[in-house]
Formats: structure tokens, sequence, C-alpha cells
């Protein structure tokens, strides 16, 4: 008797450490959350679409793909700082250089990319701006054509939780996933 209460006794203390080891992990899984959203600034003459990360942890990325049209966008064999972002953009870009020279209005436009791979880190708190246009020609054709781009990041946490995010998603949070693809 003495030993099988013993042995109850230890079950229920083994049980209890690992839930509170579970409600440990879930508490300190909150301290290091990131949570990505994109953000679109439009007027007129600019155009600028970010990433901000205002979760409390930083946001580890492990894979950014870029589509238009529902297709990848592939960067040229050769070696190129090209993002991938940059190339999406580019048809809008070349046709507002066609609008500006049928109304004679040259260098009326501008165009910022950076890029954002795997392997980048998103801070807590911090914005990356990815990209930013200037000029009415550009941003006319950029926020006309919008949808045809899309971009998804999938990000970890420092602790190894991840979630995916969409441009277009209709779902306004991200979604968690078991693991991200590499690249």
């Amino acid at each position: 008797m003495i030993g099988l209460s013993a042995l109850l006794i230890s079950g229920v203390a083994a049980a209890s450490s690992a839930y509170q080891t579970y409600v440990i992990r879930s508490q300190f899984s909150a301290t290091v959350w990131p949570y990505l959203n994109y953000v679109t600034t439009a007027s007129p003459e600019s155009f600028e679409f970010d990433v901000s990360n205002p979760g409390i942890g930083p946001a580890l990325i492990m894979s950014a793909v870029v589509t238009r049209d529902g297709k990848p966008v592939v960067l040229p064999a050769t070696p190129t700082n090209q993002p991938a972002l940059q190339r999406a953009v580019e048809p809008e870009f070349l046709e507002s250089k066609a609008d500006a020279r049928k109304s004679h209005t040259h260098g009326a436009s501008s165009m910022s990319v950076s890029s954002i791979v795997a392997g980048d880190v998103v801070p807590a708190g911090a914005k990356l701006m990815l990209l930013r246009v200037q000029g009415k020609f550009i941003t006319r054709r950029l926020i006309a054509n919008m949808r045809r781009i899309d971009l998804t990041l999938c990000y970890c946490s420092l602790l190894g939780d991840c979630w995916t995010k969409r441009l277009w998603d209709p779902s306004v949070k991200p979604v968690r996933v078991r693991s991200c693809p590499i690249g």
C-alpha cells in the first residue's frame, strides 16, 4: 500500500512538473514572438511597401518568395544584386518611363528596392523598406498592378516556432507552420 501510494504521488509530481515546463515554455515563447506585417503607403506621387515587425522578438527569415501573376520571379543565372521584387515591378517601371517620354517629363520617376532573403533578420519593432517609388506615372502603374505581385515570407522565432505571411492572403494573421522551406 505504501509503495502504491509513493508511486501515485511520484506520478502526480512528474505530470505536474511536465505541465509546469509546458506553461513556462509557452510564457517564454510569448517573450520572443515575432509578428510580421506588410505596410503600404501611397499618395498620387509616391508608393512605399514595407515589412514591419511589431512583435516582441526578432523574425528570422527562412524563405522569401516573390511571385508575379502566380509564378515565382526567377533571377538571372549570372550573379546579380537585383532584388526579386525589383524584377517583379520592372514592367511597370519601364511602362512608366514610356509614359513620361510621351508626356515630355523625363526623369520624373525613381525606384528604390531592398531585398529580403533567407537569413535576414527583422528585429522587433523594426520596419524594413522593400520598395519605394517616386513619380506619378510609376505610382499610378504600380498601384493599378500591385495585385499581380505577391510576397510570401516564412519566418521563425528564436525558439523555432514558425509562421508564413503572404501579402495577398485573405487571413490577416500570419499562419503557423511546422517548419519553413529552406531558401
